[in-house]
Order: C-alpha cells, then structure tokens, then sequence
C-alpha cells in the first residue's frame, strides 16, 4: 500500500543522518577498476526540504555514493576527480514524472536541464532500447522507469471481445520488463476495473486518464496508484456544462465542488499529475504557429517532430479556432492551478511531469515551466521540490535509489552556484550534472546540445 503524499519530516531527516554517515575517513573503494569522482567542501542538500550541511564531501564511485560527510573527515583518494568549490551546492537531480522518450537526442535535453530520472507513460521498442543504452552507459540520459504500451478500448462498437483483448495486453505488459499498465480513455467502466485488478495481480502499478465513462471518483475508488493530466477533474467539477471540450469546461468549473473532490482524492491515495505546462504549450502555439517555430528552442525538434506538430495543428484549425483554444487555455489555467493548490492542502499526492514532447515542449526545459506553475499555485519552492524528486522516488518504490543524496543511492546530481530552494532559475543553468556517475559539466552538456541542434538542421 502506498503511503500518503505526507511523511512526518523528523523521520526524513533521521533516515538521511543516518544514511549520510560517512565511511572512515581516506575508506578504500570498494572497487578500484570503476572511476571515482569527490565532490569537495560544498553544501549539500540531502533531500529539499531537509538542512542543508555546509563543508561537505562526497564521493562516488560507479554509479553510487559511497561516503559523504565534513570535508575536514573525508578524503578523496588520489587519483579521484576533484569538482566543486565553497559555496557550490550539490543537490539532487529533478525528475520529470511523465514523458515519452524516445528519441535519443532527448536524453541530452534533459540532461543539461538537470532531469536525471523520468517515467515514460508509453513504452515502445525504440523507449526500451535507448533506456538499455543509457542504463549500459552507451548514450547520455536520465533513467528511464517505462510503462507498458497504451492500453485503450474502441470509441466505436465493435464485434471484438474487447475484455478479453484488454487482459491480453494487461498481461503482455506484465510479461515485459514495465512496471505499470496504462489504461486509457475509451475503456468501459467494467472493462477498466477488470484491467485495474489483472494489473494488480500480476505486480503492476496502473496509470491512467480517466475514461469518458466513468467520474474521477469511480477511478479513485478502484485505487489505482496515479491520475494524469487531471483529466476527468473537469467533469466532475463542472457539472453543469455541456461542452464536449474539455478546455472549455475548465473555464466552468464550480469552485465549491474543488475542497470537497480534493479530499477525495487524498484519502484515496491515488497521486495526480498535473501536467499544467500541457494545457498550455500546443494552444500557445497553435495561435501563433510562425511564432513558435521561430523560437530558440525549435531547434531542438527533430524534422520528425516538426510534421507531427503541424499535423496536429492542421487537425486543430479543422476543429478549434486557436485564438479561441489559446484564450480558454488561459482562462482554465486558473482553475487547474487552484486545483492543484487544494490537492495539495488535502495532503494528496502530487508528481511534476510535462508531457513532452506534445507540440512545443521540449524535454527538460518544459519541467522548469512545470515546477515553476505548481509554485504559481502556492505550493511553496520546498515543497514542489520534494514533490519533483524524493517524492516521485517513494510513488516509484525507489526511495533509497534516487532523490535524495545518501551513501548507496544512485549518483544522480547536480552541482548548482545557487540555492534552488530560494530560487528555482539556478536549476535552468547548473554548473553540471551527474547522472548514475556519469559527470557533464555546463560546457560539455552546452557542446552537446548544439549538436543535437546540427543534427536537426541537416
């Protein structure tokens, strides 16, 4: 059973004491054939939220830590590559909680925007073989948690024994190194419940989009371990509209119905992801098409990428008039974000993930947009921080592998020139990043990026 979004903060920060123990000063390696990397005399941040310890070393080994604690006490090895300096922070890498990755050159974006761990929200053969490529050191990248391919029912009638295909696929997944079935929107309620409980049977976490047929409360009362996009919160607390559109019923949301649906959501323990930065991005564009694909960061979009983004856009304007879509988008960012902030004073679980790369999010750089609206939202910069990262590692059952910077967590870090509890732009620009003890200094993630953006261009 998962524990609530919530946990008692004196019992963090005795686990994190305890794990930030050092070894014995100048303590031999535990293997000399793998590189050894010390993070010298800087502030750490064991998880945000936590105090932060100042004249710090820590050394990694592989992809582990393998001793951190005053500097005046631990030793770097000789031989071993010495980084940072006094007043440098080392704090651990950002996770974007729902993406789908598949194109190489995304594990570089995310890198050089600080994101060490994503979940992807659709797993395909070309996620699964770059997550093997990256996991092997064979291409830069954060570390990829996958789920199981869409599993979604017919919008028209069919003769199929759509129950049984469903179970199938549940079961496919399950036979596949996933660790979640990714149920969909055309699922009857029946046919859901069925899928949620095979799922459960076979050790799978289920993530979903609330189907047309069913209330966000029929899903929360199925268990299920997450929500994505909100989806569903629109019908549910705008009963009296009769749009089809789900961006319209988000201007008409009755606020009362918001507490009460929030409270709901954290009893049931089911964790949300907003994707806030999602509900934006594609109708931003959409109104402005030339405007976005002459911004700076369309470089970074593949020529692949580029005709699936006006695809979509011609399937817009035959649908929506994009100045209006984009004007509705904005009204309705105002009752997601006051949505948001109410599940997060009912204590429910919330995860910062953005969707890329739907139309104009690019990875990486859309989690800062992310983090940066859950502030807007008046959760405080502490909070979505932890939400981000030690958080997102307890939804994934990986709380002592990432998140948090403990001797035998995996080496996922980024050493900042500033604090990003008191101000979140110093994660847009980090002096460098350390994935799984792979290091990348702000040079080299730069360099990196510019030919991600060479390759796009020829």
């Amino acid at each position: 059973m998962k524990q609530s979004s919530r946990m008692n903060p004196s019992v963090i920060l005795t686990s994190l004491i305890v794990l930030l123990a050092p070894l014995a000063a100048g303590a031999k390696p535990p293997d000399d054939s793998l590189p050894l990397t010390a993070f010298v005399d800087v502030t750490v941040i064991p998880a945000y939220g936590d105090r932060h310890h100042d004249h710090q070393t820590v050394l990694v080994q592989g992809d582990r830590i393998i001793a951190a604690g005053p500097a005046p006490k631990i030793r770097a090895p000789r031989g071993a590559r010495l980084l940072g300096r006094p007043g440098q922070i080392l704090a651990p890498g950002l996770v974007d909680m729902h993406v789908h990755i598949f194109e190489p050159k995304d594990g570089v974006l995310f890198l050089a925007n600080g994101v060490t761990t994503v979940r992807n929200m659709a797993g395909r053969p070309d996620t699964d073989a770059l997550a093997a490529r990256i996991a092997g050191g064979d291409a830069p990248g954060p570390r990829i948690y996958s789920s199981g391919p869409i599993i979604d029912g017919p919008s028209e009638p069919t003769t199929l024994d759509v129950a049984a295909e469903i179970r199938k696929r549940v079961d496919a997944t399950a036979d596949h190194p996933y660790i979640a079935a990714k149920l969909y929107e055309h699922l009857a309620p029946d046919v859901f419940a069925m899928a949620v409980g095979v799922a459960r049977r076979r050790g799978l976490q289920v993530y979903a989009h609330v189907p047309l047929g069913m209330s966000v409360r029929d899903v929360l009362a199925l268990r299920i371990d997450s929500i994505e996009h909100l989806t569903g919160f629109d019908r549910t607390l705008a009963p009296s509209s009769h749009s089809d559109w789900d961006q319209e019923r988000w201007t008409a949301i009755d606020d009362s119905l918001v507490a009460p649906l929030a409270r709901d959501v954290a009893t049931s323990r089911v964790w949300n992801t907003a994707t806030l930065v999602t509900w934006l991005a594609a109708e931003r564009g959409f109104a402005d098409i030339d405007a976005a694909e002459h911004a700076p960061l369309y470089r970074f979009a593949t020529p692949r990428l580029r005709k699936h983004w006006r695809d979509l856009y011609d399937q817009e304007r035959q649908e929506h008039d994009p100045a209006r879509a984009w004007q509705l988008a904005q009204r309705g960012h105002a009752a997601r974000l006051a949505v948001v902030r109410a599940l997060h004073e009912a204590g429910a679980g919330l995860l910062i993930g953005t969707d890329a790369p739907q139309p104009f999010l690019y990875p990486g750089y859309s989690l800062h947009d992310e983090l940066a609206f859950h502030v807007d939202a008046g959760i405080p910069v502490r909070d979505v921080l932890r939400a981000d990262t030690i958080d997102a590692a307890r939804f994934l059952r990986q709380e002592r592998e990432f998140g948090l910077i403990a001797v035998g967590a995996r080496a996922d870090l980024l050493l900042l020139d500033g604090n990003p509890e008191t101000g979140l732009e110093t994660l847009r620009s980090p002096a460098g990043v350390m994935a799984a003890g792979r290091w990348y200094d702000a040079l080299a993630l730069r360099r990196m990026q510019d030919e991600v953006a060479k390759k796009n261009a020829e």
